[in-house]
Parts: structure tokens; C-alpha cells; sequence
């Protein structure tokens, strides 16, 4: 399965396809070199297959090329900037 991206204007999207169905998205907005990452959600069928983790990494990939600071607002994405303060302290915006 491969990530794809979808940037319009200030947002963007992180998704994974299969079949033709979009199964995955990781939302987001850019301000001030801020990304706003506020949504991730995975169809149903596919939980529990690290489908979130991989977008969540693509992500904090594309952060660090953009030099962009994150301002984790989905509760997914918080939980996991929390547990690993070391490897994403220096994305972490509040």
C-alpha cells in the first residue's frame, strides 16, 4: 500500500488506496510553518494493521523536509508525540 499526498492550498491529506477505495487519511492544515495535524482515521476493516502508524511517519517525514513545527490536535497523533518526547520533541509545537 502506498502513501499518497493531496495538497490544496494550506491542506492536505496523507491517504492510503486500495481497490480504488480510500482506506486511510491523516488531515492536516499549514499555517506560519505550522502543520495542524488534526484528523487520522482508517476504515474499520483495516484497524489494527499499523495503517495509522505508517501515515503518522510519512507525516512527521514531511514535517521535518518542510521544516514545518506540528501542532498534534488529532488525539492519535497527540498520544503518540506524548510517548516518545525524545524522537519528536523537536516537532512538537503546543
Amino acid at each position: 500500500m502506498v502513501i499518497q499526498i493531496k495538497i490544496d492550498n494550506n491542506r492536505g491529506r496523507f491517504f492510503i488506496e486500495k481497490d480504488g477505495l480510500q482506506i486511510a487519511e491523516l488531515d492536516f492544515k499549514v499555517d506560519d510553518n505550522i502543520l495542524n495535524a488534526y484528523h487520522t482515521g482508517v476504515r474499520p476493516e483495516f484497524e489494527g494493521q499499523g495503517i495509522a502508524g505508517r501515515l503518522f511517519d510519512k507525516m512527521v517525514e514531511y514535517a521535518r523536509e518542510k521544516g514545518y513545527k506540528v501542532n498534534p490536535s488529532c488525539p492519535y497523533i497527540h498520544a503518540k508525540f506524548r510517548r516518545n518526547p525524545g524522537e519528536f520533541g523537536d516537532l512538537w509545537t503546543s
